[in-house]
């Protein structure tokens, strides 16, 4: 076979599995089954058609197959069923479009999508009715995600930038990818996304399976859940390219003790992990950890929680400045600020701007997470908020946990119990505080004296202008 092509799928991207039909087949570091549903359509030239014809944007109601070339410019396309971007198809959407789906239903991508929004005018995916929404297997108030099934590379390269992404979900038992799922797809670039509020078993952003390995970087993952792992990330037989995101206070529910998950759990997958930020999550009962399966010589240059092994890795608490608010803006005197590497993965590139809108790359040297600091504080920086600690334990707990905290003197500090949608079940401090360590004791009881049920609760801690909320969880 010397001097043959190889035709290999896609090595521009970095994909170099071999092509259906190419004389490498049997050959090279992994073979592949012949059941891959390679497509061989030769790909049409399709018009072009604008939704926006109403020049104060307005809304369009879309569902079923896309079959040519299309704009979304309008202030909302309300999905009103399944939508299907056929092969050979693209669908484009502008800033500022709202994309809200009116009951369970699907964004199927065998095309291509390019929703490009900007740092002022994201691109907003939701539901109709997020009022609606739990952390559960019921449709209501969710929709079922963006979907690429075998999506031929053939189409070019997807991209959501500056998108905010929520109440999506996968109902089905032992269901995978909540907001994206990708299956044998890797053509594919997620930037300066906000991902919040999704739910799956496996994986409530994002679910990779089967020869995936898009491109993840400059996002922000918070307040995701899975109940039985990982949650955000669910990766199998793939090799996605993690890069600058900040992924925090995203929760497993999986009441399995033995079970072993992580926030980024993978299986036969080689993920490259760079520059990351994943801090605060919460996996499973007994134990845990972060980051499952991922190898130490792909894992560099980021702050995770517990730590783990490779090259420039550190432990430390990221301080950032606005983690009630879900920000995650980093304070000045934050670890993760200079201590990202510029060398980054094979096939993927830092973006010109972080998540706020401002240069990725200040001074010559990059941060971890997803906001870069710019050398000036933050108003309210000069709060001693570096002097407050708040941690529970036990953690989970069985019937009783212990609250501390170290604190600077206020005159009104809170210490407040919520359950996962929010709702209040219980102050357990609400007075003036003296500078030094505090503990409280909370005993699964709501207000009025009542056992609550198993599960993961917030606590949060108010003390001035300082906030902080932590998650522990109840079981029985």
């Amino acid at each position: 076979m010397v001097g043959i092509d190889p035709q290999l799928i896609d090595p521009e991207h970095g994909d170099y599995r071999v092509a259906a039909g190419s004389p490498a087949e049997g050959y090279g570091c992994q073979i592949f089954p012949p059941d891959l549903r390679y497509k061989s359509d030769d790909l049409p030239e399709p018009t072009l058609i604008h939704h926006n014809n109403n020049p104060s944007r307005s809304s369009i109601e879309v569902s079923g197959s896309i079959t040519i070339n299309t704009i979304w410019d309008v202030d909302t396309v309300k999905v009103v069923g399944d939508v299907l971007i056929e092969n050979g198809v693209t669908v484009s959407i502008t800033p500022g479009t709202k994309i809200e789906f009116q009951d369970y239903y699907a964004l199927f991508v065998q095309g291509q999508i390019l929703a490009i929004g900007g740092p002022e005018n994201f691109i907003h995916f939701t539901s109709a009715q997020p009022e609606l929404f739990s952390f559960d297997h019921s449709p209501l108030g969710s929709w079922n995600g963006i979907r690429f099934d075998d999506t031929s590379s053939l189409n070019g390269t997807s991209k959501l930038e500056y998108c905010l992404i929520e109440y999506a979900k996968e109902i089905e038992e032992n269901g995978v990818g909540g907001a994206i799922y990708t299956y044998n797809f890797s053509d594919m670039e997620i930037t300066n996304c906000i991902f919040q509020n999704n739910f799956a078993d496996y994986g409530s952003v994002l679910g990779l399976e089967y020869c995936s390995a898009p491109r993840i970087i400059n996002n922000l993952m918070c307040n995701n859940i899975a109940f039985l792992g990982g949650s955000p990330i669910y990766c199998t037989y793939s090799y996605p390219r993690l890069l600058n995101n900040t992924i925090v206070n995203n929760t497993v529910l999986n009441e399995d003790l033995f079970f072993n998950t992580g926030t980024i759990h993978t299986f036969l997958s080689k993920p490259q992990i760079v520059n990351n930020i994943v801090w605060d999550n919460l996996n499973y009962y007994l134990g845990g950890t972060q980051l499952l399966e991922c190898k130490a010589f792909y894992t560099i240059y980021n702050n995770i929680e517990a730590g783990h092994e490779g090259e420039g890795n550190i432990d430390s608490d990221p301080l950032f400045f606005n983690a009630a608010g879900n920000e995650f803006m980093l304070r000045s005197n934050s670890p993760c600020i200079n201590t990202g590497t510029l060398d980054v993965p094979f096939g993927t590139e830092l973006p010109d701007s972080d998540l706020a809108g401002n240069p990725r790359i200040y001074d010559s040297s990059i941060d971890m997470g997803c906001y870069e600091w710019q050398g000036t504080p933050i108003s309210n920086e000069e709060l001693p908020i570096t002097n407050y600690e708040l941690k529970s334990y036990p953690n989970p707990f069985n019937p009783e946990t212990k609250i501390s905290f170290t604190a600077e003197h206020a005159e009104n500090a809170k210490i407040e119990i919520f359950n996962i949608k929010g709702q209040k079940i219980k102050t357990l401090i609400d007075k003036s505080i003296s500078a030094g360590n505090h503990t409280v004791v909370w005993n699964g009881t709501d207000a009025n004296g009542n056992l609550v049920c198993s599960g993961v609760y917030l606590y949060k801690l108010e003390a001035g202008d300082y906030q902080k909320v932590k998650k522990m969880m109840l079981m029985k």
